[in-house]
């Protein structure tokens, strides 16, 4: 059996770490495992299938395939079920439109659970033994990510996550900083966060009425959400206060992120451009939550 290059070994154990601490569904975890199998190997898109009855159907994408999400196809035919079929990887030409697929069975100890696919244009891809170990150490982050979904109950949505955006609430920051902090004291792990406030909201919730404001949280909530990744994570601390949590980014990769976003809430003109977003760039250091909060809250552009 093949060993991953160091990086790519180092890169999965990191891909964990940001996955516990940010608490990701079996649906995030699925979608995150796709786009991070394409990228170690250089493919063109990638894939999750899961096992439904002889079915196996598309559960998460990366980048653009023949396959779209919730797509079904025979099991006994397809190149994930014959990978199920083999408990091995398989590879395949022209099996996805030109060019080279390589898929690995997805198993939870023996029961067979579905398969990760990456595929590429180019012919003769994935012929390195490695690459089929990389998919096989991912496949394992989906499989238990989806014991855990069916195994344990989950918590309720209004504890974790403020009931008009969507977003975490001012409780899952303060666990996801605190988590973060200690990542990055234990193991040096980066990070950054990126307080947003929004200028004139209260102006406008009595101008407008609270309906209209609301809608304005909503449609920037989504914006945010939209220009993060999914190891990122995004909260509402207050009624005109957001928050982004970035791991693994430096404070100028997090001033881009900030500048899109806020390009965009700009361009979407809310309440007649009464709302404007003001961003606080930190990166986490040797703080303390409420240290760390405090620069951010210094740092408002």
């Amino acid at each position: 059996m093949a060993t991953p290059s160091p990086e790519r070994l180092l890169a999965i154990i990191e891909l964990q770490n940001a996955i516990a601490a940010a608490a990701m569904n079996a649906d995030e975890v699925m979608r995150v495992v796709a786009e991070r199998a394409a990228a170690m190997t250089s493919a063109s898109a990638a894939l999750v299938e899961l096992v439904e009855g002889d079915e196996l159907v598309v559960r998460a994408v990366a980048s653009s395939t023949q396959l779209a999400l919730g797509s079904r196809q025979p099991k006994d035919v397809s190149l994930g079920g014959r990978a199920l079929a083999e408990r091995g990887p398989m590879r395949a030409e022209d099996e996805y439109g030109p060019g080279s697929a390589l898929a690995v069975p997805l198993l939870y100890g023996e029961s067979p659970v579905g398969a990760v696919i990456v595929m590429s244009s180019a012919r003769g891809k994935f012929s390195d033994p490695a690459d089929a170990e990389t998919l096989r150490l991912l496949g394992q982050v989906v499989a238990i990510a989806l014991h855990r979904a069916f195994t344990y109950p989950k918590p309720r949505v209004d504890t974790q996550h403020d009931a008009l955006t969507g977003l975490g609430n001012r409780r899952a920051f303060e666990e996801r900083i605190a988590a973060e902090l200690g990542r990055n004291k234990r193991y040096g792990h980066s990070f950054s966060l990126a307080l947003v406030a929004l200028r004139g909201l209260e102006t406008a919730n009595d101008r407008y009425g609270q309906a209209a404001a609301d809608e304005a949280l909503r449609v920037v909530a989504n914006i945010v959400r939209r220009h993060t990744r999914v190891i990122d994570a995004c909260f509402r601390l207050s009624g005109d206060q957001l928050a982004i949590v970035m791991p693994g980014t430096s404070a100028e990769g997090a001033r881009i992120v900030a500048d899109r976003c806020r390009a965009q809430i700009v361009d979407a003109k809310l309440c007649e451009g009464a709302i404007s977003p003001r961003f606080g760039i930190v990166e986490g250091a040797d703080d303390t939550a409420d240290g760390l909060v405090a620069r951010a809250s210094a740092a408002y552009t």
